[in-house]
C-alpha cells in the first residue's frame, strides 16, 4: 500500500471516528433533552449525568426539590451559577433564599448581581421589593424608577410597584419625582392607576405631565381622569384637564371658561363626539339610532317605536356659573312627532336624576326652525347635564319619527 493510500485511509478513518462522536453526541444531547423536558425530579438527575454542565439543567433541578420539600436546592443554585454566572434567575432564587434564612447582605449581592445581568422589569421589580420589605428607602426609589423606564410599558403592569410606592409614603410629590420617570406611557400608567385608585388630588400634576410628554394614544388616561372628575363633581380639576386636552390634541374645540359664557363643547357638531369629558354623550339605545350628517351638520335621531318609554338620546355636561341665567338657542325639525312628541331639553344633575327648571317644551315642526330655552343655573351646582330626552306622554304610544338638531348656542340671559 503506498503512502498516499494509507494517508487517505488514515483520513477516512479519522473522519468516520468524528462522525460517530458527532452522532453520539447528538444522541446523547436529544435523549438528555427528551429526559429534561419530562420535569420529574428522576429524570432531570439523569438528564443532569449525561450533561453535568449544563446550568438550566441545574436551576430546574433546584426548583423541583424546592417544590418537594427535599434538601439541595441551594447546592444546585450554586452549581448553576458556576456553570453559568450570567443566569440571573438562578442569582435571584439564590438572593431571595438567602433573604428568608436572614442573611440580608447575600441576599442583597445576589439580587444586584442579578439586576446587572438582567436588567428587566421582573428582575429590578424584584430588587425593589427587597429594599422596600427592609425600608431601605434610598436604595428603593431609584431601583423603582430604573424598573419603570423599562421602554415597553405594555409588557408589564406597574401597579404593584406603584402600590409600593404609596405604601411606603404618603407624600404624591416625593413618589413623583423620585420613583415615576419622565415617560409619557409611564406616566399615562400612572395616572390610569392614581385615577382608579381614588387618589385624585396626587392626579393634577401627574395630569400636566402626561399632556406635555405623551403621544395621542396615551392620552385615554387623561379623558379617563377628567370622566371621573366630573362625576365627582369636581368642575375646577375637570375643566383644567380638558382645556389640556384642548391645547394638546382636541385642537377643533375650544377651552372652556364658564365665567366669559363659555360652556357649550361642540356646539355645531362639526367633530365626531368623543363620549367623553364635556363632549357630546350618545347612549346606545334599542329601538333608537343616531346619524351626524348634512349641511349644516346636525344629528338625525330616529325612533322606531321600541324605544325605552324613558330615555336620553343625547346629552352634555355643562359648566355653568351658579345662579346665572342663560339662554340656550338651536335649530331643530321633525318628522313624525305630534305636538305631545315627549322629546325635549332638559336641564338634569350630574350624579342624580334631579331635574332643574326650564321653559323648554315638547319638540314638534315638520319645518326647520330656530328655538330657544331658558333657564338659571342651579345656585349649587356648577355642573349640570343638558339633555335631549325621551318621556312617553300619558295616554299615547311610543313615537316613531326622527328628530334633527343643529346650530347650538349657549349664552348668558339677562
Amino acid at each position: 500500500m503506498s503512502l498516499r493510500d494509507s494517508v487517505r485511509r488514515f483520513t477516512s478513518l479519522v473522519a468516520l471516528a468524528a462522525l460517530a462522536l458527532g452522532i453520539y453526541w447528538s444522541v446523547r444531547l436529544a435523549w438528555a433533552d427528551c429526559l429534561f423536558r419530562t420535569d420529574t425530579e428522576t429524570c432531570v438527575h439523569e438528564a443532569l449525568r449525561l450533561l453535568p454542565g449544563s446550568a438550566e439543567y441545574h436551576a430546574r433541578l433546584a426548583a423541583i426539590l424546592e417544590g418537594s420539600g427535599e434538601q439541595g436546592a441551594d447546592s444546585e443554585l450554586r452549581a448553576a451559577v458556576e456553570r453559568n454566572p450570567h443566569l440571573a434567575s438562578a442569582w435571584v432564587e439564590l438572593g431571595l433564599r438567602a433573604e428568608n434564612a436572614g442573611d440580608l447582605g447575600g441576599g442583597e449581592a445576589c439580587l444586584l448581581r442579578a439586576a446587572r445581568i438582567d436588567r428587566t422589569y421582573s428582575t429590578l421589580s424584584t430588587l425593589a421589593n427587597f429594599y422596600f420589605r427592609h425600608g431601605q428607602r434610598d436604595k428603593f426609589w431609584p431601583v423603582v424608577r430604573r424598573a419603570l423606564a423599562i421602554g415597553d410599558v405594555e409588557a408589564y403592569d406597574p401597579a404593584p410597584l406603584f402600590r409600593l410606592c404609596w405604601k411606603l409614603t404618603q407624600d404624591p410629590d416625593t413618589i413623583l419625582n423620585r420613583a415615576i420617570p419622565d415617560s409619557g406611557p409611564v406616566q399615562s400608567r400612572y395616572l390610569h392607576f392614581l385615577v382608579r385608585e381614588n387618589l385624585a388630588p396626587a392626579a393634577e400634576p401627574v395630569t400636566e405631565r402626561v399632556v406635555a410628554l405623551s403621544g395621542d394614544h396615551d392620552l385615554g388616561a387623561v379623558f379617563e381622569y377628567c370622566d371621573r372628575r366630573i362625576a365627582a363633581g369636581d368642575v375646577e380639576r375637570a375643566i383644567h384637564a380638558w382645556n389640556a386636552l384642548c391645547w394638546r390634541t382636541l385642537h377643533a374645540y375650544k377651552a372652556l371658561k364658564p365665567d366669559a359664557g363659555i360652556s357649550l363643547t361642540n356646539a355645531d357638531f362639526s367633530v365626531e363626539p368623543l363620549q367623553h369629558g364635556f363632549d357630546w354623550r350618545m347612549p346606545t339605545l334599542d329601538g333608537v339610532s343616531v346619524e351626524r350628517g348634512g349641511l349644516p351638520l346636525r344629528f338625525w335621531i330616529t325612533l322606531d317605536g321600541h324605544e325605552p318609554e324613558i330615555c336620553q338620546l343625547l346629552e352634555q355636561v355643562l359648566p355653568l356659573v351658579p345662579g346665572r341665567k342663560y339662554r340656550l338657542r338651536f335649530r331643530y325639525q321633525t318628522d313624525g312627532l305630534a305636538a305631545q312628541s315627549g322629546v325635549r331639553w332638559r336641564l338634569m344633575d350630574v350624579a342624580s336624576p334631579a331635574e332643574f327648571t326650564t321653559d323648554a317644551a315638547d319638540l314638534s315642526s315638520e319645518q326647520e326652525i330656530q328655538a330657544a330655552i331658558r333657564f338659571a343655573a342651579p345656585a349649587q351646582t356648577p355642573l349640570v347635564r343638558l339633555v335631549l330626552a325621551y318621556r312617553r306622554a300619558p295616554g299615547t304610544v311610543r313615537i316613531e319619527g326622527r328628530v334633527s338638531v343643529s346650530d347650538l348656542a349657549l349664552e348668558f340671559d339677562r
